[in-house]
């Protein structure tokens, strides 16, 4: 699946033209006008050349000479701009699916809560001290309500209030905007209920902004990320978290990201902050494809990743996963756990598609640690997604650099000269007192100057149009 970039099957590189064959067909038409000479000779002696008896000979050795180099340089031609085209096409598509897949929103802010305020250290392998942080500093979900809270709905309103007011002060720092857009996703079913409860909630928030309100459902999330969130002109603000319920035996945990175009922030301020970039689709019946693909578009530098997060994946699936980081050479961090594959299911409990927003928010947090840029790997039921979080700027790969020259048109001059040889030839039969005269000699030369350029725009004009279904074509028949 990956990122089903078009890859055309390759087109033959045609051979090179040789002068030789050229000085060849020039050699074999002298050779026969001279032999035609010879036995067309009377035994009386040569004719004169005021005689006019050789202009015919002359007018057919030339058509002769033409004709062999057109069937000769022309069909090269044709073979050299299908790859010309062919290639060009190939790194236009190559360069425009890069550019997509770049597209990205800059993470303004990013907070985790879990009761245990150490647990995504203890994942990624770090001890909070060797950053000069306490575990005061993360705070728990577990907030105080002041009496017994109901679980349901209330318990919803309550932690989204208090997801809320955490992400205050960075929606207030950013510069004016008039529409947010709030994402939700819950490993509940929501509904309008949900949506009335948050409306109220952002009401009575000191905050001047419109609401423009996504409810996620109870799956994977990325496809509704890519589109239309990746595109917002809008900041966005990510609210991901699994909250109390009667039956609930998993701990609440939660996320909050809050992501920016990069044009809304400040230079200077962007180009320190964590990327998160468009998400790709994964077979993971072809994992090690796929993840090849995802390193080779380059969201960031191979050689920045550290961690790579995985969740819903089987046990066969995180064995192959382990294969394929080994053989694409990823400089993970072997000091974390599992060498720098950290596996989030075994250390927080099985969150299902919950756990790709969860994830996210964890590796945002890793990054803005220094622990480099980072991988994100989810799986529920028949989907899965990988999507990439790092402060690296993208890496533009040059697709142009080695792309053939365009194609000198030498056949396509040489059978435009033939053309007009044998069309004035004939209108030198039918209409001698024109072609001869003084607008006879204008029009030869217009003409001439019309047909030569026109062939060539009318000969790459009708090989793109023929060929361009055949590469769009071979493109999805290689998907």
């Amino acid at each position: 699946m990956g990122w089903s970039v078009p890859q055309a099957a390759p087109c033959e590189k045609p051979p090179r033209w040789s002068p030789w064959i050229c000085v060849c067909i020039f050699a074999v038409v002298y050779l026969s006008a001279l032999v035609w000479v010879v036995f067309d000779t009377p035994s009386t002696g040569l004719y004169s050349l005021a005689s006019g008896h050789y202009l015919l000979l002359t007018g057919f050795t030339v058509v002769a000479i033409l004709f062999g180099l057109t069937g000769y340089l022309l069909p090269l031609e044709i073979q050299s701009l299908m790859y010309f085209d062919w290639t060009h096409w190939q790194a236009n598509t190559h360069a425009v699916w890069q550019k997509w897949t770049h597209q990205h929103l800059c993470i303004v802010e990013a907070k985790n809560f879990s009761p245990d305020a150490e647990l995504l250290f203890r994942l990624a392998g770090l001890e909070p001290a060797d950053h000069d942080i306490s575990a005061q500093e993360t705070v728990g979900i577990n907030i105080p309500t002041g009496g017994i809270l109901v679980p349901g709905i209330f318990r919803f309103e309550a932690l989204s209030r208090f997801l809320l007011m955490e992400m205050i002060p960075a929606m207030q720092g950013m510069s004016d905007h008039k529409v947010l857009s709030l994402v939700v996703q819950t490993s509940r079913l929501l509904s309008e209920e949900h949506a009335k409860c948050l409306e109220k909630i952002w009401q009575s928030l000191p905050l001047t902004s419109q609401l423009d309100l996504h409810l996620l459902p109870a799956e994977l999330p990325f496809e509704g990320w890519n589109n239309p969130l990746i595109n917002t002109p809008n900041p966005v603000l990510i609210l991901a978290f699994h909250y109390r319920e009667p039956d609930d035996k998993l701990p609440e945990i939660a996320t909050s990201l809050l992501l920016s175009p990069a044009r809304l922030l400040k230079p200077d301020a962007h180009s320190s902050l964590p990327q998160l970039f468009r998400a790709m689709p994964l077979n993971l019946k072809k994992l090690p494809e796929d993840l090849q693909e995802l390193r080779d578009m380059a969201q960031q530098p191979a050689d920045s990743l550290r961690l790579v997060w995985f969740s819903g994946l089987t046990e066969s699936v995180r064995q192959k996963l382990n294969a394929v980081v080994h053989d694409l050479k990823l400089p993970l961090r072997q000091d974390a756990p599992m060498a720098g594959q950290l596996d989030f299911d075994k250390a927080c409990g099985n969150y299902g598609p919950l756990a790709g927003w969860l994830m996210v928010g964890a590796a945002a947090d890793m990054v803005t640690r220094g622990q480099g840029s980072q991988w994100v790997l989810t799986a529920a039921e028949d989907a899965a997604w990988a999507i990439a979080v790092g402060t690296k700027a993208p890496v533009k790969s040059d697709y142009h650099s080695q792309l053939p020259n365009d194609t000198y048109p030498a056949g396509c001059l040489v059978a435009s000269l033939l053309f007009n040889l044998v069309l004035f030839w004939f209108l030198g039969h039918v209409f001698p007192d024109w072609l001869f005269s003084f607008w006879g000699a204008v029009s030869v030369i217009l003409t001439l100057i019309v047909t030569m350029i026109g062939s060539v725009f009318a000969l790459r004009l009708l090989i793109n149009r023929l060929l361009e279904p055949h590469f769009i074509r071979s493109a999805q028949r290689e998907k």
